[in-house]
């Protein structure tokens, strides 16, 4: 019975409200708190604040609500467990990435989908401090992402790639005979970046101060592809990972200019949760990018050399 209520305590902390949560649950509002009721009563403490309508948690059901996340995430990984037994692994795993880790996604999405066509892949972009958050709260299987974070330093990780920058710019922006740009000339460029809270905009802000330079972009926002949609329109640039556009057609009227003084390799990877015994769909999920670290390697490193070698034709 427990587990039931575990899932409905869960959703009533998502929704935060009663009748939403029963309707992501899919019961009516009273069985809903009927079965909270009882949950409280079987291990009784106070779970949930009430006057009359929902207002948070006590801290003792705080700690419960907790104790349901890891439960549950428990129960999914035993189902997993015995489904790779079976050689039929099943069901859904979700996957933090962080907005610059773009290029390599489809890759890991086709090489997963291959092995293990009956898993649904649900990627979410998401900053590195909520993708950590929701891999403690096992909301998320697995993450990518810088592995220099020391927040990762007690998570399981592996390194798939080294990440090199480049200025993705409009045609008309700069001569097309420019094949190397540096910071300090970006940062007196018009430029549009991710948002100050982003670890890839640390990234970025980092190498600029490296050379006492310290822009003001026209417009941040959270999204990569909206960065390259605005470099589309003409007016602005913005700063993509090596090999982002892939052909040169992806943005057209775009081209990638390589950053040099300094050089920017940043080492993104693999990283889930360390739990024993480990969790069966993140654990799948990273034997099958280890195996395969040095296809996604050669297969970046081919799209960057594409991307150069088509524009500069163009």
């Amino acid at each position: 019975m427990f587990l039931r209520q575990f899932e409905y305590l869960i959703a009533l902390e998502k929704e935060r409200h009663f009748g939403r949560a029963a309707d992501a649950c899919h019961v009516s509002q009273p069985s809903l708190s009927s079965a909270l009721q009882q949950l409280e009563s079987e291990l009784d403490v106070p779970i949930i604040l009430r006057h009359q309508r929902y207002q948070g948690f006590t801290p003792e059901g705080e700690r419960v609500v907790g104790w349901a996340k890891r439960l549950l995430a428990d129960k999914k990984s035993l189902l997993e467990d015995l489904a790779i037994m079976r050689r039929n692994l099943r069901g859904k795993i979700r996957i933090g990435a962080m907005p610059m880790s773009s290029p390599v996604l489809p890759l890991v999405n086709h090489l997963f989908s291959e092995k293990y066509p009956s898993v649904q892949v649900d990627i979410q972009f998401v900053g590195s401090d909520k993708l950590i958050n929701d891999l403690h709260n096992f909301e998320l299987d697995a993450g990518i992402t810088y592995m220099e974070d020391k927040a990762l330093d007690k998570m399981n990780g592996v390194t798939l790639y080294e990440e090199q920058l480049s200025l993705m710019v409009p045609k008309s922006m700069l001569s097309t005979r420019k094949k190397t740009i540096t910071w300090k000339e970006v940062a007196e460029l018009p430029l549009c970046l991710l948002s100050p809270y982003m670890k890839e905009r640390q990234v970025m802000d980092e190498a600029f101060s490296i050379v006492d330079c310290n822009p003001s972009p026209k417009l941040e926002c959270n999204s990569i592809f909206q960065l390259a949609f605005h470099v589309m329109q003409g007016t602005l640039a913005t700063i993509v990972p090596s090999g982002f556009s892939r052909a040169n057609d992806a943005f057209p009227g775009t081209r990638e200019i390589h950053l040099t003084d300094p050089v920017i390799s940043k080492p993104v990877g693999l990283v889930w949760e360390k739990v024993n015994p480990p969790l069966p769909m993140a654990q799948a999920f990273a034997d099958l990018l280890i195996a395969s670290s040095d296809d996604i390697s050669a297969s970046l490193e081919m799209s960057v050399n594409q991307s150069v070698s088509t524009k500069s034709v163009a």
